[in-house]
Formats: structure tokens, C-alpha cells, sequence
């Protein structure tokens, strides 16, 4: 077993203080599962920052509670935010996802991609068709900057081909219905994981294809 970090450490000492302030012991368990799931984390301090719930807790500012409580630099807690706020306005179906069987893309690509949707320099197409593949998948920041960077310098401009729009539409529609899988009541259990293993599999292949 690897061994804590003093974060680590500290937060574990901090829940065990905190009593029975629901909210602010459930916010420190999102810190202390980062690595495991950035959303939830950032789902949490963006209530916080809402509600200005850290002022209840004896901190100034957001910026003070990240810092001495959840070991987050102001940067990363930022980041963090604005990730899930890009979520939840333009792909929030990946909310849902489990991080295993359907990736869920790093904070740092859904920064990048809140960063070049608000500049509007880039086609709405292009912007749609790669922000398609980055949900679908956990590319990097860094990859899906040279991602941008070869469809901009194409002879075409970066206009998506309309072979990939079908792709991506195929698996946005693959997507949806493995989403809706569990609302279909009448559908026997064994038939709805078997549907579900096998569209897990065609998105798969279309994402690497």
C-alpha cells in the first residue's frame, strides 16, 4: 500500500474534526478522491463558491479554503470549476459516466475546450466534431491542442468529412442509448448488460477508428 502524502493525512484529520457539518465533511471526501474522480470535486466546490459556504467555516475567501483546507491551488481549484461548469452547459451526460467503463475526459481538456469555445476562433463544426472526440475519450490537453492544430492547417481548413460526422454521430447515438438502457423498465436485466457490453464495444471502435 502506498503511503500518504501529509494532504492526505491532514484532510483525514480534518474530517474526523469537522462533526456534523454535512456539507462541508462531504466536500473534503471529494478532495481526498481527486485522483479518482475530478468531477465530483468539482462539482462540490462549485456549490461552495455558489454559496459562499466557506465563509461559514471561517474562511475570507474561496481562494483561503482551497488553499489551508483542501490543499488545492487557487489555479487547479479554478480549473476545476470551470470544467464542470463546461459539463454541465455543453456535455452533461458525462457527468454520469463511472470513470471506468465510459472515460470521462481530464479537467485540463475540458479547460482548454471552455477556453476555445469562449474565444470564437475556431468553426463551430470543428470545434463540435473534436470536442466529440475528447468526450469520447481521455485525451490530454497537450493532444487535443495537435489535434486542432493539424485540422486547422488541412488544405479543407479543418472542415470535418462527412464520413467522420456520421462516425461521431453514431456514437453520440450509441452514447444516448446505452444512457437510456436503465429507464426501460420491461427490458430484462441480462439482455439490457448485454446490449450495453456490446454498445460499450462498437463506441470503442468507432472512437479508435
Amino acid at each position: 500500500m502506498a503511503k500518504k502524502t501529509q494532504a492526505e493525512i491532514d484532510i483525514e484529520k480534518k474530517l474526523a474534526a469537522v462533526g456534523e457539518d454535512a456539507e462541508r465533511a462531504d466536500v473534503l471526501s471529494r478532495a481526498s478522491r481527486f485522483k479518482r474522480s475530478w468531477v465530483e470535486l468539482g462539482e462540490g466546490l462549485a456549490s461552495v463558491l455558489r454559496h459562499e459556504a466557506h465563509q461559514r467555516w471561517g474562511y475570507p475567501s474561496f481562494e483561503d479554503y482551497c488553499g489551508k483546507e483542501l490543499h488545492l491551488r487557487k489555479g487547479t481549484a479554478e480549473k476545476l470549476v470551470s470544467s464542470f461548469g463546461y459539463l454541465t452547459e455543453h456535455a452533461p451526460q458525462v457527468l454520469g459516466r463511472d470513470g471506468v467503463s465510459e472515460p470521462i475526459p481530464p479537467p485540463d481538456t475540458m479547460a482548454a475546450l471552455s477556453r476555445i469555445r469562449q474565444s470564437g476562433e475556431v468553426d463551430p463544426r470543428l470545434l463540435d466534431a473534436i470536442e466529440g472526440e475528447a468526450l469520447g475519450s481521455e485525451m490530454s490537453a497537450s493532444s487535443l491542442a495537435r489535434r486542432f492544430k493539424e485540422a486547422l492547417a488541412a488544405p479543407d481548413g479543418g472542415a470535418e468529412p462527412e464520413g467522420g460526422r456520421k462516425v461521431q454521430a453514431m456514437i453520440s447515438l450509441a452514447r444516448r442509448l446505452s444512457e437510456l438502457l436503465p429507464e426501460i423498465g420491461e427490458l430484462p436485466d441480462h439482455l439490457a448488460s448485454e446490449v450495453e457490453a456490446q454498445l460499450g464495444r462498437l463506441i470503442e471502435y468507432l472512437s479508435a477508428h
